[in-house]
């Protein structure tokens, strides 16, 4: 592997460890407001509620698209095609769980 080829394959790691933490966030936060919907009281969820959001509320697009462009300068179409997709997905995730997480705050006005 050349010089090149692994600082690619670190910063793919790091976009992959942010995926990880928004589709973690986004799974918490959708369980989470299903029991507090059932059981509005519960404080655990509440908590593990907020913090899923908060996690999510702290992921910065504008951060994963600066290292997404650094990796894609010099792939080929259908490798940028797939990251550009992967990203889209992730970031349409967070965005959808962050609603979510708006409509279910104000119904229980937490």
């Amino acid at each position: 592997m050349t010089m090149w080829a692994d600082n690619i394959k670190f910063v793919k790691d790091i976009l992959d460890g942010k995926y990880k933490k928004i589709d973690d966030a986004v799974h918490e936060l959708n369980e989470n407001a299903e029991i507090l919907l059932k059981e509005p009281d519960t404080a655990k969820s509440k908590e593990l509620f907020n913090s899923s959001a908060r996690t999510l509320e702290l992921m910065e697009p504008k951060e994963i698209d600066q290292l997404l462009q650094t990796i894609l300068e010099d792939m080929h179409d259908n490798e940028k095609k797939q990251l550009e997709t992967e990203a889209k997905t992730k970031l349409d995730s967070r965005l959808a769980a962050l609603e979510k997480f708006k409509e279910v705050k104000a119904k229980l006005k937490i």
